[in-house]
């Protein structure tokens, strides 16, 4: 299944809730959101029609984000039964960890492939400031949770927020010298910060360009542990990987505003009340949600029209991040109803 642009769109995320059970600084408001009712939120049954429909068109990978996914009553039975549909080669899950260490063995059985875990700082009192009261003991003890149920590998992902925690990006790439763990480095993207300025730790953004720490320089910091070997992946894979000479794990760089990887963007992103988007710097979408409870075929028409509307890249590239200040509000993005918790990131 090919775009107007010739890129292969075969990935669909899904947002299967809105909710989360924590409240962090660059993904919602100390407040939290309005969440959607839940007579507006996709079935299990709406979830498997969208997916069948999308895997018969060419979708093979599924990622199931949230809000936090894990907050969604009998998750495992979805996925079971997304794991049956034929012509599915991967279904993945990004979560926070908090109950990682309850439900790794019922996602191991269930069927999920690959875990992502959102990890911010490896510092209790920082990861409680950024999370808004997150247990940063917990999610350790989910990540070895998911080991020993038998995941073979597992992705940190880390935002960079400079001068917050981009001084423990070492320790972050030790992690990987004795466990099979590919830790990922994120460059922020301006998606907004909520209430984060002047909280008690010399942190007073008043521009993007101040939040911003690039992919490269990070890189450069781990090259300091030792030689940074190349992996091969994917053509369409947004991080670039290197094992440290070694280590058991691996590094991951993704430089979403340094060096924007657009021309091969093969995602689509379906939220949990059934809009379909295109990118995630958009708020254009498709309702999915009536048709979802109709036949296949205006499921297919859907999901075709959804490809052939997608842009050709972001326009976060409008950011001069090196040269000029810009505010941390959302400015040439979509804003309507734009929030990264609601959209699964």
């Amino acid at each position: 299944m090919k775009d107007r642009y010739n890129r292969e769109i075969n990935y669909l995320r899904i947002s299967v809730t809105d909710r989360c059970n924590l409240r962090c600084v660059y993904c919602m408001p100390a407040e939290g959101i309005t969440y959607k009712q839940p007579k507006d939120i996709l079935s299990f049954e709406q979830i498997y029609k969208i997916v069948k429909a999308s895997v018969s068109l060419g979708i093979e990978k599924i990622r199931i984000t949230g809000g936090e996914p894990l907050v969604r009553k009998d998750l495992p039975l979805l996925i079971a039964q997304l794991k049956s549909i034929e012509g599915l080669k991967e279904i993945c899950l990004t979560t926070n960890g908090v109950y990682l260490g309850e439900y790794a063995r019922a996602l191991k059985k269930a069927g999920v492939d690959r875990i992502n875990i959102s990890l911010d700082s490896l510092i209790p009192e920082k990861f409680q400031r950024i999370t808004r009261g997150g247990s940063l003991e917990t999610v350790l003890t989910g990540i070895d949770s998911a080991l020993a149920a038998g995941f073979p590998s597992l992705k940190i992902n880390m935002v960079l927020l400079n001068n917050f925690n981009t001084n423990e990006i070492l320790d972050f790439a030790k992690l990987t010298k004795g466990k099979p763990l590919e830790v990922r480095f994120i460059e922020y993207m301006p998606t907004g910060l909520h209430g984060f300025c002047g909280d008690g730790f010399n942190v007073n953004y008043s521009s993007y360009e101040e939040v911003f720490f690039s992919a490269q320089e990070v890189k450069d910091i781990c090259a300091s542990l030792g030689e940074l070997m190349p992996i091969e992946s994917d053509k369409a894979a947004t991080a670039k990987t290197f094992k440290i000479k070694g280590f058991l794990g691996s590094v991951g760089f993704i430089s979403a505003i340094s060096k924007p990887f657009c021309a091969s963007c093969n995602k689509l992103r379906l939220t949990s009340d059934g809009r379909l988007r295109n990118c995630l710097h958009s708020a254009k979408s498709i309702d999915f949600k009536k048709a979802s409870d109709g036949a296949e075929e205006a499921l297919s028409a859907l999901i075709k029209d959804a490809v052939y509307l997608k842009p050709q890249s972001h326009n976060l590239s409008d950011f001069s991040v090196k040269e000029k200040g810009l505010s941390l509000t959302p400015v040439g993005i979509d804003t309507e109803n734009f929030s990264m918790c609601q959209i699964g990131g």
